[in-house]
């Protein structure tokens, strides 16, 4: 089919070749709006039918679209019925929920300049609009414009708002010809193969962790991650690996932007044979004492590695190629897992250690900040809201009452340090060869009582030894090689500070992993274990 001639503009396929992309679903449903160029679909479902014959293909009809096709000529092509976008008063079903249910992908062809500024701005005042505004599979839109509207202000404001959303896929409207004008000053949709076409692209690479952050997956060179925190590993030529991680689609902030003193501060911190060594705070609140010299993570050491600003992202240049958190998830429990906690504790140490360059405000916590308007009843994300209203009545108001007492005293404790702010087990990397590990830092660097740090860790054990089991015994061993690395343990309140960790883990997962519809009950249960370990002997 290359080379044949659009149906509506006369000019060549776009995107349409012999190798036809497998579509990868069974059900799709394409929307008509009321467009001149309507009238070229029942080509493409003739199209459609011949070259993927699996799919099956309902259509929905605007109003304004009968004026160019008709329910009958589109009906003797899909063999089925054709749908009307409008709710009859003598139908006991609702046709939204039916459609965003049944739909695998929904196509809009062609979408008219309306439509697309009504979907936008989220309206749902028709079945089909309301079908797309509550479907979490992929929504292709084909624009067709009148001449003058693709540099149009609203339109390109529409057309940003709908690209910031990650099930949605824009097709780029070719030149073509007005059809009240004569002239080829209009933009028309590609042909349906193209559109189809990006929708096979649009797909996701599936994610390497189940979290909100990533947990440093190196089986992909491609990138990885959630919502929040995308990575990607790549070997480099001359030895070594490059780690880079970006802020994601979803993420609510960016990085803590480069402070190139402070970063030279924290590679000399976290370089020498001793990870621990630095300057003593002589602060009573504030780290123990050293615990020993050296590293017993083998030949390599422990760093600390700043990386270096990539735009938005930061690049890490690394000695390994995979986390504690993949060590963990993919290989399980073991004694070789004691010396990279071991050594994270002693960064951590030094990091803490460190006085901030004169004249640095202290900055804030992303990650409190983020837990902070969870909590607070200001979440950005419908479905994390939804999370917290179900565990606030799963574990009931004394109890919520009690968390959010242990967020605030935290929040607002005066006694803090340079601390590392989202230390988890995927920004420490390990290297198999030399035993090196490198513990990625200055995404989050801000100022948090030392206890944080520590205890965002411990929570992440925590959970991690809830959901995979395992021998307990070597659960706390994990734990213990990161107190003793660090000089101190978190005494009898670890529980609170690891309930926080994990309360900040439900909203990442509700907020910034896509597809997860499993619910939280089970975080409940475990919360209230932790939360009713106040006041009791806890180990």
């Amino acid at each position: 089919m290359i080379g044949e001639p659009h149906p509506v503009t006369g000019g060549p396929q776009v995107g349409n070749s012999d190798g036809i992309p497998d579509l990868g679903l069974e059900r799709l449903l394409i929307v008509v709006t009321g467009s001149a160029y309507a009238w070229s679909l029942p080509y493409w479902l003739d199209w459609l039918r011949l070259n993927h014959p699996g799919v099956e293909v309902r259509v929905v009809l605007t109003r304004s679209a009968e004026r160019f096709v008709t329910r009958q000529v589109i009906a003797a092509r899909t063999g089925g019925t054709v749908w009307s976008d409008s709710w009859p008063e003598d139908e006991a079903t609702a046709r939204h929920v039916e459609w965003a249910r049944w739909a695998q992908a929904i196509v809009v062809y062609p979408a008219t300049v309306h439509f697309l500024a009504r979907l936008a701005l989220g309206l749902a005042d028709s079945p089909a609009l309301l079908a797309a505004q509550s479907t979490r599979a992929p929504v292709v839109v084909a624009p067709a414009l009148p001449p003058g509207a693709l540099d149009g202000d609203a339109f390109r404001g529409h057309w940003a708002t709908l690209a910031a959303r990650p099930n949605v896929v824009l097709v780029p409207p070719v030149p073509g010809r007005s059809l009240t004008t004569g002239q080829d000053d209009a933009w028309v949709p590609p042909g349906l193969p193209h559109a189809l076409r990006l929708l096979v692209e649009s797909r996701p690479e599936p994610d390497a962790s189940s979290s909100g952050e990533s947990s440093g997956d190196p089986t992909s060179d491609g990138e990885f991650g959630t919502g929040l925190l995308r990575t990607s590993v790549r070997e480099l030529p001359g030895g070594g690996w490059r780690w880079r991680r970006t802020p994601g689609p979803l993420a609510p902030t960016p990085f803590q932007p480069v402070d190139e003193e402070l970063d030279r501060l924290l590679a000399r911190a976290g370089s020498g044979p001793d990870s621990g060594s630095g300057p003593d705070s002589g602060s009573g609140s504030g780290p123990g004492p050293d615990s020993g010299s050296g590293s017993d993570s083998g030949n390599g050491g422990a760093r600390l590695v700043p990386g270096t600003a990539d735009g938005p992202a930061r690049r890490y240049e690394v000695r390994g190629e995979v986390s504690v958190a993949h060590l963990l998830l993919n290989g399980g429990l073991g004694p070789h897992l004691a010396g990279p906690l071991r050594d994270l504790g002693r960064l951590l140490r030094a990091l803490h250690r460190l006085e901030p360059p004169t004249g640095r405000p202290a900055t804030p916590s992303r990650a409190l900040a983020r837990l902070g308007d969870w909590l607070g009843g200001r979440a950005a994300s419908p479905r994390a809201a939804c999370a917290q209203a179900g565990l606030r009545r799963e574990l009931g108001e004394e109890r919520w009452s009690r968390l959010l007492a242990w967020y605030r005293r935290t929040a607002g404790d005066p006694d803090t340090t340079l601390a590392h702010g989202a230390p988890g087990l995927g920004s420490l990397v390990v290297d198999h060869a030399s035993g090196g590990v490198d513990l990625l830092v200055g995404e989050d660097v801000c100022a948090l009582p030392w206890y944080l740090d520590l205890g965002w860790v411990v929570g992440e054990l925590v959970e991690l030894q809830w959901q995979l089991g395992g021998d307990k015994a070597q659960w706390q061993a994990l734990t213990d090689a990161l107190f003793e690395g660090y000089g101190r343990d978190l005494g009898p309140e670890w529980h609170r500070i690891a309930a926080l960790r994990i309360l900040l883990h439900v909203h990442d997962i509700a907020a910034y992993l896509d597809g997860f519809d499993h619910g939280f009950d089970h975080y409940a249960g475990f919360l209230r274990f932790l939360v009713d370990l106040d006041g009791k002997e806890a180990s």
